[in-house]
């Protein structure tokens, strides 16, 4: 019989070998990659087609539902934090009115760290933990308007009125919460509000305006009972003149919120969204502008409802620029 010489026959063995050897990789990798995949997503397939849908979450954001020692009602409070928390470093913070609407975009919105002139932040939203839209109005027009004014001919509106109470509970109960188990920049705070929000940030601007550094009032519905959240404005013009308040103030309208015809009786039913907040800023800024810096915005073509968004971006960029670049 006649046999290959040796060296022949080990060179073969050894490429069929490293053949093999070869395949069993790729096949372990490709393997690997399918498994690291995870399982195939199911395809959406025709109308009628079972699909199983999941719940939308905002990454690093919690929920905390809780009854107020203050008035016994029940509220929400949702709390995002950056996507790159640095240990050992303090975070400005946003807190948001009415989060049904404005906690997450603004969540979102956050960088991840300082970027683009915005600063990382923590976002915090006051809500209540219901989604039927009758009961969220009812409650934020109770809580973010203030009582009628002592001696007014209105009458009283039993359904407005809570802002004080609402005021006790963010400054004696939420806040001291979250300082508790957040990173929070104490010297870096702001609020942000729309409509009755705005005018809820109005009153604490007012009333105690240690609690932030900066408010955004955004369509502040100033003309609730009666202007009734004017009556404050002399008290806090002295504060700020004695030189004991330090801050800044956006106060924002949309363009097309007040009635500009000639009929006497639309012109005396109108809230006069734009013309009230441009006054007050007038006179704000006319204070003290090294203690008291207000900025004055109006986005044209844009209604009292499609403003907000737009307001919030504004808000965002006011609130959250980088130390940095914020004057001293």
């Amino acid at each position: 019989m006649n046999r290959p010489p040796i060296s022949r026959l080990s060179t073969w063995t050894r490429g069929q070998t490293q053949a093999i050897l070869a395949a069993i990789v790729s096949l372990v990798a490709l393997a690997a990659s399918a498994h690291s995949a995870g399982p195939t997503a199911p395809t959406l397939g025709q109308p009628g087609d079972s699909l199983t849908a999941a719940t939308v979450t905002v990454p690093r954001a919690q929920q905390y539902d809780f009854t107020a020692r203050t008035n016994g009602q029940k509220y929400r409070l949702m709390i995002s934090t950056p996507a790159r928390l640095e240990p050992g470093k303090r975070y400005p913070i946003l807190y948001i009115l009415d989060a049904y609407w404005y906690f997450v975009p603004a969540a979102l919105t956050v960088p991840a760290s300082d970027a683009d002139h915005l600063s990382s932040a923590i976002v915090a939203g006051i809500g209540y933990p219901t989604d039927e839209m009758d009961e969220l109005l009812r409650r934020r027009t109770f809580d973010l308007t203030p009582p009628r004014v002592a001696g007014a001919e209105t009458p009283v509106d039993p359904s407005t009125g809570g802002v004080d109470t609402f005021i006790r509970m963010l400054r004696e109960e939420i806040k001291p919460f979250v300082q508790s188990r957040y990173p929070v920049d104490e010297k870096r705070q702001a609020i942000f509000g729309m409509s009755n929000g705005g005018l809820a940030a109005l009153r604490i601007l007012f009333r105690h305006p240690e609690t932030f550094q900066t408010y955004i009032a955004g369509s502040p519905a100033i003309f609730q009972n009666n202007r009734a959240i004017l009556a404050d404005e002399a008290a806090f013009s002295k504060k700020v003149r004695s030189g004991a308040v330090s801050l800044k103030l956006l106060i924002t309208s949309a363009g097309n919120e007040q009635y500009r015809g000639s009929d006497p009786k639309l012109l005396a039913d109108d809230p006069r969204f734009v013309d009230d907040a441009s006054e007050l800023a007038t006179r704000l800024s006319s204070l003290d502008p090294a203690k008291v810096s207000v900025v004055r915005t109006i986005f044209p073509d844009e209604s009292h409802k499609s403003v907000s968004l737009a307001t919030l971006s504004r808000a965002l960029y006011f609130a959250l620029q980088p130390a940095a670049t914020i004057p001293p």
